[in-house]
């Protein structure tokens, strides 16, 4: 008996403890709700960076672009550019292009931008970079370069 008195004695503390628990955890996802940042759907994204695939892909130096927007458990809120090269073309200048576009881009959200610059002449060469926009200092740089990401 005196164990089930005991039970009953802590069941109107633990009423009270349960829903401070749940108002602490709804606390933490709303610790960012400030932002109103509006977020576009994978499928918006994938069709912005179809667009900036194709602006490469007009550039003399650039025999083929792809830019896919990734967001999966592993890689989340992520672009990945990939560029393939007409031989001597310049592989910074085309890391800095892929780079330029993705963040002066109406993609959001962004995390890590990938950028791959691939030389088909034999043997194959070129970059491949990744940038954490999510670092205030890369953030810091990104905007100083290209100017301040649209989100």
């Amino acid at each position: 008996m005196r164990a089930a008195r005991s039970l009953t004695r802590r069941s109107p503390g633990a009423l009270v403890v349960v829903p401070l628990v749940v108002l602490a955890l709804a606390g933490c996802s709303w610790v960012g709700a400030e932002d109103d940042r509006p977020e576009n759907t994978v499928e918006d994204n994938e069709s912005i960076g179809a667009g900036l695939a194709a602006e490469l892909a007009e550039r003399d130096d650039v025999a083929s672009a792809e830019v896919r927007y990734l967001d999966t458990f592993t890689v989340p809120n992520s672009a990945s550019v990939e560029i393939r090269m007409e031989p001597g073309a310049d592989v910074e200048a085309l890391y800095d292009e892929g780079l330029r576009l993705v963040w002066q881009s109406e993609i959001n959200p962004i995390s890590v931008i990938y950028v791959d610059v691939v030389n088909p002449e034999d043997p194959p060469s070129g970059i491949s970079r990744s940038v954490d926009a999510t670092e205030p200092s890369v953030r810091e740089e990104l905007d100083e370069k290209y100017g301040p990401h649209p989100d």
